[in-house]
């Protein structure tokens, strides 16, 4: 066995040593195809007036590690670019589309007027007569800060702002197409980056109110824009923002409204100190009536080298090949979006057409800084088909535009499963219940525990879940001690019928049920805790409950429990304890087995669940440990109480009770 251990290690070792040679290899590939295609990674400013996007935006090259395997050539690519195989197309089916605003008219200087309630503040600009941003004022920005949250800040565009097709990209030989759940290269143009509509809008002093804001702006083309911004009321939640825009035609002619989109706004970038996990929950998401779709930030991020597919920064100890898509885009034929969201691991905008659905989605990657550094980001629109307004006809698109918390309760509120945004995973349901769950025994812990009062809950739930699998995780103890007692006759059964496996199986069976033991009881309490596990983990790395709570030394249970770094290493004191449990635990269980390797592989358990757990939330190795220690505590009392002594074993007799 132990040749085997270090036959293992070699091979180990060796796999390193290829993989790091791999490595280098692929970042001189990555360095070489710079140096050949300088016009893909020139450097571009992260966004200009004139463009509504990064002046590079058109240039997704080829992607060996998209799996699509095709080619996209960029406006401005050489005539030896490799050509995309499918044929050339024209999303939307129209020849004509309206005319974007002139530059001037949307660099000139623009007024904001704020709307507020308790819980945030929306800045409304004269540019383009949409949301500059929205401030979560009862949400800080970062621990320890009083700064509040504000979400599309420093974004690009603003959000709702209306944009057409630009003209600009006509020269594009073909554009990435965002199919189920992967970008693939498409032959024609799709004139995205789209270009702002409106330039400078006026306040409508007449309408505006103070609890609505109105704003008129019109285009070169003759249409009137009338757009209406209002916060929720009453029994509405406190960050819906309503909106309405009503278009005039008052033009001599029919003008085409089948391409307009509505900008949802930037996400948050994340912090530089942010668990890499965050980036799974960094995208913009949609949904068509029967599934959620995710457009992740890591497509618009290097890739980790050998690891394709996988963003670079996940590691940060891997080489990055180039950036290779700056956008994805996507037509739905026939419309049937019913919401789109820009989100990120705690919070989300969300946007909600009434009475229509859109008919595609445009993605961008936002580089933004964040605390002095930069980090990408994404941005979105949703693409509307309102077909063809004639001469002095009117059209009106009301919208509800969520900017808040992801927190399950608000957003399930909403309907058409918003909930969705939430990205519970398999074990949704069972996220859903621990998060009611917990959320319930939060409203009798605060009043009594304060300021650590989900530290608490989570302890009490720790103690409710233990109590339910209590019967469950008896079996298994006591099972386990009768395994350990019948090593012997078991070994010689083994032994005996070693060329008659049918026989050797009949004969365990009787001495399992002589002695009453239950083969599967190991299994019997993953049959609820392992689903919890997961749900748990989920839950608490995507909902905002968690977020900057604390308990004990923890400053953020949605985080690790990191008290110091010792070489860039992040010291974390939880699941050190959690391994510590573990240890003790097994001390106290009975071996299951005699065989030696399996005993060996036992005793590795503890470290490799700490390698596991190590940089998971520490509200979950807070439920985790505690699990740990009644489970300690349930061995004990077991092991003591009078009817959990096994049975005498055959050859081995309890000694009589003194009198």
């Amino acid at each position: 066995m132990d040749k085997k251990f270090t036959i293992l290690g070699i091979l180990c070792i060796v796999a390193a040593i290829v993989l790091g040679i791999h490595s280098v290899h692929q970042q001189q590939k990555a360095d070489q195809y710079k140096k050949d295609h300088p016009e893909l990674f020139a450097q571009q400013p992260a966004a200009t007036a004139g463009t509504g996007g990064p002046a590079a935006t058109a240039a997704p090259a080829a992607d060996s590690g998209s799996g699509t395997g095709a080619a996209v050539a960029p406006a401005n690519a050489t005539a030896t670019a490799p050509a995309p195989a499918p044929a050339p197309i024209t999303p939307g089916g129209a020849a004509e589309w309206l005319t974007p605003a002139s530059a001037a008219s949307r660099t000139a200087p623009a007024a904001t007027r704020e709307l507020s309630n308790d819980f945030i503040t929306v800045t409304l600009t004269e540019n383009g007569g949409a949301i500059q941003s929205v401030t979560l004022k009862q949400v800080l920005a970062h621990y320890n800060s009083k700064d509040p949250l504000i979400f599309n800040a420093n974004a690009p565009e603003p959000a709702l702002l209306f944009s057409v097709p630009d003209p600009a990209r006509d020269g594009d030989a073909a554009y990435w197409s965002w199919t189920g759940s992967k970008a693939t290269a498409v032959s024609g143009s799709a004139r995205v980056p789209p270009a702002p509509l409106l330039g400078h809008c006026e306040i409508d002093q007449n309408l505006t109110t103070a609890t609505s804001v109105t704003f008129r702006g019109t285009t070169t083309d003759g249409l009137e824009f009338t757009r209406t911004y209002t916060l929720g009321s009453g029994d509405e939640d406190p960050y819906v923002i309503h909106h309405t825009t009503t278009i005039v035609n008052h033009s001599e002619k029919s003008l085409p409204l089948n391409r307009l989109f509505v900008g949802v706004g930037m996400a948050p970038p994340p912090s530089p100190e942010a668990s890499s996990i965050s980036l799974y929950y960094l995208d913009f998401a949609y949904f068509n009536g029967e599934a959620a779709g995710f457009v992740t930030v890591s497509e618009f991020m290097p890739k980790a080298a050998p690891l394709y597919g996988i963003p670079a920064k996940l590691f940060g100890v891997l080489n990055g090949t180039p950036k290779q898509k700056d956008y994805v885009y996507a037509e739905h034929t026939p419309p049937d979006l019913q919401w789109v969201s820009v989100k990120d691991q705690f919070f989300a905008a969300v946007l909600t057409p009434k009475e229509i659905k859109g008919s595609g989605f445009y993605v961008r990657g936002v580089d933004a800084k964040n605390e002095g550094q930069a980090e990408t980001t994404v941005s979105g629109d949703l693409e509307f088909n309102l077909g063809v307004l004639p001469a002095g006809a009117q059209k009106q698109l009301a919208l509800d535009y969520y900017v808040g918390p992801k927190n399950y309760v608000k957003l399930d509120k909403l309907g058409d499963h918003q909930d969705l945004i939430m990205q519970f995973g398999m074990f949704g349901g069972f996220s859903k219940i621990l998060l009611v769950t917990l959320v319930a025994i939060h409203t009798f812990i605060a009043p009594l525990t304060g300021t650590w009062a989900w530290g608490f809950t989570i302890i009490v739930f720790t103690i409710i879940i233990k109590g339910v699998t209590w019967p469950l995780t008896a079996i298994q103890v006591r099972s386990g001690r009768r395994m350990q007692e019948i090593q012997a006759p078991l070994k010689a059964l083994k032994e005996k019928y070693k060329d008659n496996p049918q026989k050797m199986n009949t004969e365990m069976m009787e001495l399992y049920k002589k002695h009453k033991i239950n083969p599967l009881a190991g299994c019997l309490p993953l049959l609820i805790t392992f689903p919890i596990f997961i749900a748990f983990n989920s839950m608490l790395r995507t909902s905002s409950e968690m977020r900057f709570q604390p308990f004990l030394w923890i400053h953020d249970l949605s985080q690790p429990d990191t008290i110091a770094h010792l070489g860039g290493f992040a010291i974390n004191i939880l699941p050190l304890l959690m391994g510590l449990t573990m240890l003790v635990q097994m001390h106290m269980m009975p071996a299951p087995s005699a065989d030696a390797a399996q005993a060996r592989i036992m005793k590795f358990m503890p470290l490799l669940f700490l390698g596991f757990f190590y940089t998971m939330p520490s509200g979950m190795i807070l439920y985790w440990t505690c699990q740990n220690l009644f489970t300690i505590l349930q061995q004990y009392v077991t092991k003591v109480r009078k009817e959990d002594r096994t049975p005498a074993v055959a050859g081995h007799h309890p000694k009589a009770k003194r009198r």
